[in-house]
C-alpha cells in the first residue's frame, strides 16, 4: 500500500466506565429502541451525546433514501460536538443499533463537568481533532487509493476503537455505505483481505488477524 499519514488512528476519546457512571449520575439517561433516531439532520445542536450503553450508527440519509454510514459508536463514544460548538444544525443522522442508552451533554452540564475535572477540555479537543483527522483521511483515501486499501484503512480505524483492538462489528452493507461503494465491490475487496490472511469474516463481524497498516 502507498505510504500516508494515518491521522484517524490518533488516540481515541472514549469515556472510561468510571466516567460514564459519573455522567449517568449527573444527568438523565435517555433510552432508545432499535432503529430509533437519536438525532436527525437539521436538528439544533443544543447538546452533544455520550453513549452509555449499546451502539449508535451515525451517517446521512440522502434525498433518494440511501444511507451513507460514517461510523458505529459504542459505550464511551461521543458525537454531535461539531454542531454543539459551532451552532450550526446537525449535519448527520444517528440511530440506535439495538437498545441504547445515552446522555445529552448541554452547556450547563458541560460546565459542571469541566469544573469538576479540567481533563474534559482536553478530551473534547482530542475528540474534535480526531473527527477532523478522520475526515482528512477519508478525503485522501478517496482521492488516491483502490477499494481494498480503503477498506483496510477503515477496518484498522474501527478496530482501533474496539475493546480488543481487533474486532469490527459491521455488516458488509454498512462498510459499503461507509466507503461509498456497492456491496459487490466491497465484498470483492473483503475477500481479497481474507485471501491474504489479514482478516476473518463472519456474520456482522470482522476480526483482524494481522495489523492493517497504511503502508501495507
Amino acid at each position: 500500500m502507498q505510504s500516508s499519514h494515518h491521522f484517524a488512528l490518533a488516540k481515541c476519546t472514549r469515556l472510561s466506565p468510571a466516567e460514564r457512571a459519573r455522567l449517568a449520575a449527573m444527568a438523565p439517561v435517555r433510552r432508545f429502541a432499535d432503529g430509533q433516531f437519536v438525532q436527525q439532520q437539521g436538528d439544533p445542536g443544543t447538546a452533544f451525546w455520550a453513549v452509555i450503553e449499546g451502539r449508535v450508527t451515525v451517517g446521512r440519509y440522502a434525498a433518494d433514501g440511501g444511507f451513507t454510514v460514517f461510523g458505529t459508536l459504542g459505550p464511551g463514544d461521543m458525537f454531535g460536538e461539531l454542531a454543539f460548538f459551532t451552532g450550526v444544525p446537525r449535519q448527520a443522522d444517528a440511530q440506535a443499533q439495538g437498545a441504547a442508552a445515552l446522555v445529552a451533554i448541554d452547556r450547563p452540564l458541560l460546565r459542571r463537568l469541566m469544573q469538576g475535572d479540567v481533563g474534559w477540555a482536553e478530551l473534547l479537543l482530542r475528540s474534535l481533532g480526531r473527527q477532523l483527522a478522520a475526515a482528512l483521511d477519508i478525503i485522501d483515501a478517496e482521492r488516491r487509493l483502490p477499494t481494498v486499501e480503503r477498506l483496510a484503512r477503515q477496518l484498522a480505524i474501527l478496530a482501533a476503537d474496539a475493546d480488543d483492538g481487533a474486532s469490527v462489528r459491521a455488516t458488509q452493507q454498512q462498510l459499503a455505505d461507509r466507503l461509498g461503494v456497492s456491496r459487490v465491490t466491497l465484498g470483492a475487496a473483503l475477500r481479497e483481505l481474507v485471501r491474504h490472511g489479514l482478516v476473518e469474516s463472519g456474520y456482522g463481524r470482522i476480526r483482524l488477524l494481522a495489523p492493517l497498516s497504511p503502508t501495507g
